[in-house]
């Protein structure tokens, strides 16, 4: 059986000699694992399009045991538009992110559209504690894991309420944050994640350039 889709790479690791086992995030399917083989060869086509941080349309066959990708089209290199490592910092921010916060078949078409529109934004430069601040709260939303009514009564609220339900324009033009407030605000919703994973977040510190 073979399915078609698009996704945007999570992660990779190296298999067997010359093969990778990819971690992809689907429209149609929420998380998958996959093997692309061969793509460790100097010789390979679809090297290029399967590296971290790239959209893609690709072909998969379905296995017993892995599936395997047998092609791959890409669809937009995110962060390589004046490359920085700034900016791969912030890409694999957003890429950990989602990889530790979801479950692997699960669909979600938001998680999606979430990730390749604010993957774009950093491609494009924006102010990236606003889209971290508005990224991770409008993700955790998508995912079930708290709104802003679970925060009624504190001070904090209406700002999250403010990031939870209005789009990235809105927020880029009408709000106005201090970084001290946006620093605060990073940092519970960091905790939140980690707690959520039980894991700590990698690429914290080379998020905005912390190295």
């Amino acid at each position: 059986m073979y399915v078609s889709t698009e996704c945007v790479v999570l992660a990779h690791r190296n298999f067997n000699e010359a093969d990778k086992i990819l971690t992809i995030y689907t429209k149609e399917f929420g998380k998958m694992a996959c093997v692309a083989k061969g793509v460790r060869r100097l010789t390979s086509k679809k090297a290029g399009h399967v590296v971290p941080g790239n959209w893609c349309k690709v072909f998969i066959a379905k296995g017993k045991r892995l599936d395997l990708l047998t092609e791959a089209e890409l669809k937009k290199a995110f962060g390589i538009k004046k490359p920085t490592l700034v900016k791969a910092g912030n890409v694999f921010h957003l890429l950990e992110l989602v990889n530790q916060l979801t479950e692997v078949n699960q669909k979600n078409p938001q998680v999606f559209s979430l990730l390749v529109d604010f993957l774009d934004k950093v491609d494009r430069e924006e102010d990236f504690n606003l889209i971290s601040v508005a990224f991770k709260i409008k993700l955790l939303s998508a995912l079930g894991f708290f709104s802003a009514r679970s925060f009624k009564g504190s001070q904090t609220q209406s700002l999250i309420q403010l990031f939870e339900e209005e789009n990235y324009a809105y927020l880029k033009e009408n709000l106005k944050v201090q970084e001290s407030s946006y620093l605060k605000l990073l940092a519970f919703l960091d905790s939140m994640i980690e707690s959520l994973t039980e894991s700590k977040l990698k690429t914290t510190r080379f998020a905005n350039g912390k190295f």
